[in-house]
């Protein structure tokens, strides 16, 4: 695939100007020799312009001459967009959440009257906009969707719709307050009051109306649920599952719906309230493989062709709806999420935009480094008859950007140099960028001026980088924590994790759903369906479902979410797995996600009394470190003859706790986090079953600090006797490179397309070349027993932001800020990199 050239494309590039003002210039778009992170190319077509974070949905005002677009991301505006000429014409810009959590969701409507409505989440409102001849927004009434007084969440307002004079408002949270339901408030517009709220399934979405009804989504059940607003009553209609967007077509006997983890495209008859076909939208050499998310619908104007933006292909699905089948594909930006059809053109909302490389040096107003406040939006305007004309060449043009041409994924696998290895380690850890760790080493492309946690802090990493095999041109998959322990686990991140992810990290208000729990509640312990799991489940299913041994230390482990007691108490008491499926293979007594406890036991080894904040024992061994029960368990299962062929580690100390008072520093985390991935290799490397291992490990993202490359760029580790020695590798891969690798060699069978079309990791030789057992490096004792004291930068901050027990409680720009100002000093210059390409195409 790396031989393919496309004819770049135009394309108009948004910025706003120092008056507020849109201001339009015009750039090529030169389709990409350099992959995104998640491995794949784009290739849009079309003219592009720029929205703001994560466009989520669009809709055509009723005289067809504007395309109205809102966010779920960071940075949100409602955007006016000309059918015409495709350009900007106003913006209400809702800004970026912290501190005041203003903003928008998902839910846009025109009313009868012109009038147009858009959620706002978890604020639990609905603003309302005129908008004027010329495309200008003016703001009105806000509409309350208040959930009862004393509730613990809130409605969440997903989408909306108008009928008969009344709003009727999704309430898209699900808790066990509500019986782990969702519901539809009908709100009265004129007095602003909730007159009805109807009961709902589980995390309900889209909505349209039709028949005098209403149709809504649900995104954890599958169904689409006809509402009698007067009676009061409903009827499931089963789909598949992730039921996301739902259209009608112009007299509203059809409805569409999309079944994003499912891949399918259900056509609904309103009289009858039943399915009358369900449309596969994979292409034929992905059949076998979910994972194309398909999002957004729109009809053609003979209403004989439906086009679905298809997420995780980076494409536009063109359905022929009277033969029920898939015609090709359309090229589209980085997860397109919503279309409008009108006329002779289609729009392609792009949560991702266009751009395959995000270096996190560039100023956007007060975030401007963070990863998910450089990754812009964009709207697409594709000129249907050419794109439709050519629609086989372009349906091609999609097959190889995502790998799936014919013969590509025979290649991939044969292309593998398979060790004779039977186990494997994975190890995740929590947020760092290349840069950040090995800026400092002498070869590959670094730049040390980036580099916070050098050879000093992080010799075991230094060490086995030189050692076995520097990977400088490795990516993970994902943003942050949310979608990163999805990718690191699934292969990939579904709808839900992928929308709600950057809504919950800026700040407004969704809770952390992601890694086996929704809102609190354990899905797999309640009996119901966990909204945020990604198609084709994790690497544990598919090694349970083919009976390969593995073992679990520390992920998806959740709190009792049945407990009264105080969080930190029910974490502290609790350590169970969320799955099922990891229960009878968890070590209980590897503590989970938990900042107060040791990685490793560096701070034991040197002697040292615990800090003022630091949980100095744990389990029923009372040890001092994770890695004390790992090293235990480790051994009785040697002992035993019982190692399984996989294990699963998750040691996340080095995310840190910034400079919060009484903890240990950043450094002092990052290398004891360091001695913990020492210990481990040295035990494995001086046992008997090292010849027969290799260890993976990597960070789950790399959202907390800079990279010069780009902020996905992170640290990646293969330590094995079979690894190439002292080799640099400048290959690209990534997350599911690792994920792929690993299954490759225990003979996994891929269970999603990211996974099937990953890039597998030629580091390994068949003899071997690396066996030597290996000697953990102890960091220095003052490094160790550094603890934060309440004249450290931005101590306060850190004490008012952070809690130990959660992923990214603390925003990690914020976060970044501290680690910056504190291993730099508190004035220097934060880095503004001008970016740098990734060193090879993709092969």
């Amino acid at each position: 695939m790396g031989s393919l050239r496309f004819a770049p494309v135009a394309v108009l590039v948004v910025g706003m100007g120092a008056a507020g003002l849109v201001a339009m210039k015009s750039a090529k778009f030169q389709p990409a020799e350099v992959p995104l992170s998640t491995g794949k190319l784009i290739s849009p077509i079309g003219e592009h312009v720029d929205v703001g974070s994560f466009p989520v949905n669009m809709v055509l005002s009723p005289d067809g001459k504007f395309v109205v677009v809102t966010n779920s991301g960071f940075r949100q505006n409602l955007s006016v967009i000309s059918v015409e000429t495709g350009k900007v014409l106003d913006q209400a810009d809702f800004g970026q959440a912290r501190p005041n959590r203003t903003g928008l969701y998902y839910g846009l409507a025109f009313g009868a009257d012109g009038r147009i409505y858009a959620s706002k989440g978890a604020l639990d409102q609905v603003a309302t906009f005129s908008l004027s001849s010329d495309g200008k927004l003016s703001a009105g009434a806000v509409l309350d969707n208040k959930a009862p007084e004393g509730s613990k969440i809130p409605h969440h307002v997903a989408g909306v719709a108008e009928l008969h004079g009344t709003l009727l408002a999704v309430n898209n949270q699900t808790h066990k307050d509500n019986d782990l339901k969702g519901s539809l408030s009908v709100l009265d517009i004129a007095s602003n009051s909730i007159t009805k709220k109807i009961v709902l399934p589980g995390f309900p979405f889209g909505i349209v109306t039709a028949n005098n009804k209403a149709f809504v989504t649900s995104e954890r059940d599958g169904v689409v649920t006809a509402v009698d607003i007067a009676a009061g009553t409903t009827k499931d209609i089963r789909t598949g599952e992730n039921a996301t967007a739902i259209i009608a077509n112009r007299d509203k006997t059809r409805l569409f719906v999309s079944n994003s983890n499912s891949d399918t495209l259900s056509v609904i008859d309103v009289k009858s309230e039943s399915v009358l076909k369900t449309i596969l939208l994979r292409p034929a050499e992905l059949r076998s493989l979910p994972g194309c998310t398909p999002l957004g619908i729109a009809l053609s104007q003979d209403e004989r062709t439906a086009f679905v933006a298809m997420a995780d292909l980076n494409a536009v699905a063109v359905v022929d709806l009277d033969k029920a089948a898939l015609k090709g594909f359309l090229p589209a930006g980085w997860y397109p999420t919503s279309v409008v059809a009108v006329g002779k053109h289609l729009f392609v909302s792009n949560a991702k935009g266009v751009k395959s490389q995000n270096p996190n040096g560039k100023d956007v107003k007060t975030w401007g480094k963070y990863i998910q406040n450089i990754i812009e939006g964009t709207v697409g305007r594709i000129e249907l008859e050419p794109a439709l004309k050519d629609l086989d060449r372009h349906t091609k043009t999609v097959l190889a950007t995502n790998r799936a041409d014919e013969g590509d994924l025979a290649r991939l696998e044969k292309s593998f140099v398979k060790p004779p290895i039977e186990y494997v380690i994975y190890i995740v850890k929590e947020n760092r960028t290349y840069d950040q760790v090995l800026g400092d080493l002498p070869k590959g492309n670094n730049d040390p001026s980036l580099c916070l946690f050098p050879r000093e802090v992080t010799p075991n990493q230094h060490a086995l980088a030189e050692r076995f095999v520097q990977l400088d041109n490795f990516h993970v998959c994902a943003e942050v924590s949310a979608d990163g322990w999805n990718w690191s686990t699934s292969g990939m991140a579904n709808e839900y994790t992928s929308r709600n992810s950057v809504y919950n990290y800026s700040g407004r208000g969704r809770a952390y759903d992601f890694e086996g729990t929704n809102n609190g509640v354990v899905p797999d312990k309640e009996g119901v369906r966990d909204v945020a799991e990604a198609a084709g489940g994790y690497i544990w299913d598919q090694a349970a479902a083919q009976k390969i041994s593995f073992r679990n230390y520390g992920m998806f482990l959740s709190f009792d979410a049945g407990s009264d007691d105080k969080r930190e108490t029910r974490f502290a008491l609790d350590n169970a797995p969320a799955k099922k499926v990891l229960r009878d293979s968890t070590e209980p007594n590897f503590r989970r996600y938990d900042m107060a406890y040791a990685d490793s036991e560096a701070w034991v080894k040197h002697g040292l009394a615990a800090a003022p904040k630091q949980l100095a024992t744990f389990g029923t061994g009372k040890d001092p470190a994770r890695m004390t029960a790992w090293l235990r368990d480790y051994d009785r299962l040697l002992k035993q003859g019982n190692v399984p062929k996989m294990m699963l580690v998750r040691l996340g100390r080095d995310h840190t706790s910034g400079t919060s008072a009484g903890t240990y520093s950043p450094r002092a985390m990052v290398a004891e986090n360091d001695y913990a991935v020492g210990q481990l290799v040295e035990k494995v490397s001086q046992g008997p079953l090292w010849n027969k291992t290799a260890i993976f490990i990597l960070e789950d993202d790399a959202q907390a600090g800079f990279d010069h490359v780009d902020a996905h760029r992170s640290i990646a580790f293969v330590v094995s006797p079979y690894t190439k020695r002292n080799s640099l590798d400048s290959r690209f891969y990534n997350t599911d490179s690792v994920l792929r690798t690993m299954s490759l060699i225990l003979g996994l069978k891929p269970w999603n397309q990211y996974i099937g079309t990953a890039i597998p990791m030629n580091v390994f030789d068949t003899k071997l070349v690396n066996p030597e057992p290996y000697q953990a490096i102890l960091p220095a004792k003052e490094i160790i027993g550094e603890v934060n004291k309440p004249s450290a930068y931005r101590s306060a901050d850190s004490d008012r932001l952070f809690n130990r027990f959660e992923e990214e409680s603390m925003p990690d720009m914020e976060l970044n800020d501290i680690l910056w100002g504190l291993m730099k000093g508190k004035d220097a210059k934060r880095p503004v990199t001008p970016g740098a390409k990734w060193r090879t195409p993709l092969k």
